[in-house]
């Protein structure tokens, strides 16, 4: 067993890895549960899905095309840690719009489903 904690993360579109910067993250995706309350305390909870995706930031630099970001669907958004744990973000899409700001541009994509590869 490992004792390494996940540090860096990569992220890559179809393959192609970004230049992303310290912070990306992955939310999984699948059920979360709310609380329902009443008058007498907790009832029970709620269902809803979540969408998965991934966050992250990279640098813009002479070779990053906002637009090819921008058009992204139906795309393998790949997360890979430092740890060697590896997740795959299934059918993506460009999920904001894009705006560049003091070098940076923020991205998030969401996707069908999220596993673990």
């Amino acid at each position: 067993m490992s004792n390494q904690v996940t540090g860096r993360v990569f992220v890559s579109v179809n393959g192609k890895r970004l230049a992303s910067k310290e912070g990306a993250k992955l939310g999984f995706g699948g059920i979360e549960r709310e609380a329902v309350l009443g008058d007498s305390g907790v009832l029970g909870y709620s269902e809803k899905t979540a969408v998965p995706y991934v966050e992250c930031t990279i640098a813009h630099k002479g070779d990053t095309s906002l637009k090819e970001l921008q058009d992204t669907t139906d795309a393998s958004v790949t997360f890979e840690a430092d740890t060697g744990k590896v997740y795959m973000l299934r059918n993506a899409w460009s999920a904001k719009a894009i705006e560049l700001d003091k070098g940076e541009v923020a991205l998030r994509f969401e996707g069908i489903s999220a596993e673990e590869a």
